[in-house]
């Protein structure tokens, strides 16, 4: 699709570009955001429009997600998200485990099989 557009579509081009085929710089990104969700009316329940980061969260969490719902090694995996975000540390990746209640749930369910033995022997 790039290159029918006329964009570059070479190892180094960059991932997302102006009519031009430049690279955005970080202000110019988030300012393209802003316009693009103000114009379709793009809102979150606080009212704001979500910021570079919310998109960052919902990547991380969708990821987690989709790694316990087809039964993988998650943890094998952060360091490949934690890479992949950019993140210094896998333990700033692991945040992502803590605080979304479908990723704890996903977690709890995967700890009661694997452990449900345990758990049946301890309440006896």
């Amino acid at each position: 699709m790039r290159r029918r557009a006329g964009f570059d579509d070479g190892p180094g081009a960059p991932l997302l570009c102006t009519v031009g085929s430049r690279g955005y710089c970080g202000n110019g990104l988030l300012n393209a955001l802003k316009r693009a969700m103000n114009g379709a009316g793009i809102r979150g329940s606080n009212g704001r429009c979500p910021r570079l980061q919310d998109f960052r969260h919902s990547f991380a969490v969708a990821a987690l997600l989709r790694w316990y719902e087809a039964d993988t090694e998650v943890q094998a995996n952060l360091p490949k998200l934690s890479l992949y975000m950019g993140h210094v540390s896998i333990v700033s990746t692991a945040y992502y485990l803590r605080w979304m209640p479908d990723v704890v749930a996903k977690a709890s369910e995967r700890f009661g099989r694997a452990c449900a033995g345990v758990l049946q022997g301890a309440a006896s």
